[in-house]
């Protein structure tokens, strides 16, 4: 994101409300340039705002994935594999990333 204080220019955002500064005058002289705050946004930030957007429609908790293992346990249907789940959980809280 880059911030300046430059003339407005297609595609920026001006701000509003902007006081005068004590003993300018008020009002620009007709023909001038007034300077004025703007934002730009760069395309990657502006794609990362999307992303969480669309990050924040999908619910932390998946309520049906849950219920369906739920019943997979009570039915004595769901067995892991042991080693698999001990290999799974040494490598998520591993300190050394992931090997070849």
């Amino acid at each position: 994101m880059r911030i300046s204080s430059k003339p407005s220019v297609t595609g920026s955002l001006p701000t509003t409300g902007s006081r005068p500064v004590a003993g300018s005058p008020s009002t620009a002289p007709a023909g001038s340039v007034q300077a004025s705050d703007a934002v730009n946004v760069s395309g990657p930030a502006q794609f990362l705002a999307v992303a969480q957007a669309e990050i924040a429609k999908v619910p932390d908790i998946r309520t049906d994935r849950v219920e369906a293992l739920r019943a997979a346990i009570d039915s004595d249907v769901y067995h892991p594999d042991g080693e698999a789940v001990a290999e799974g959980l040494v490598r998520e809280h591993s300190p050394l990333p992931p090997g070849p």
